[in-house]
């Protein structure tokens, strides 16, 4: 269980990673106006990103389990 723990802290850390990195203002005081529209391209293309990340790593550890 152990490492199962560990695979979902690893991929939670590369959320926030790929977060920090496509929207450094997030965390930014400043008064920097956003688009709501591009947060949004932004966001489904990240998560797009993420699925096909996942899905490769489980064929991958399939393929090596096999």
């Amino acid at each position: 269980m152990a490492i199962k723990d560990s695979q979902s802290q690893a991929f939670v850390e590369k959320v926030l990673a790929l977060l920090e990195k496509k929207f450094p203002w997030l965390g930014n005081d400043g008064d920097e106006q956003v688009s709501r529209a591009d947060t949004v391209d932004e966001l489904t293309d990240l998560h797009r990103s993420l699925i096909e990340e996942r899905t490769a790593e489980r064929r991958k550890s399939q393929e090596t389990n096999q």
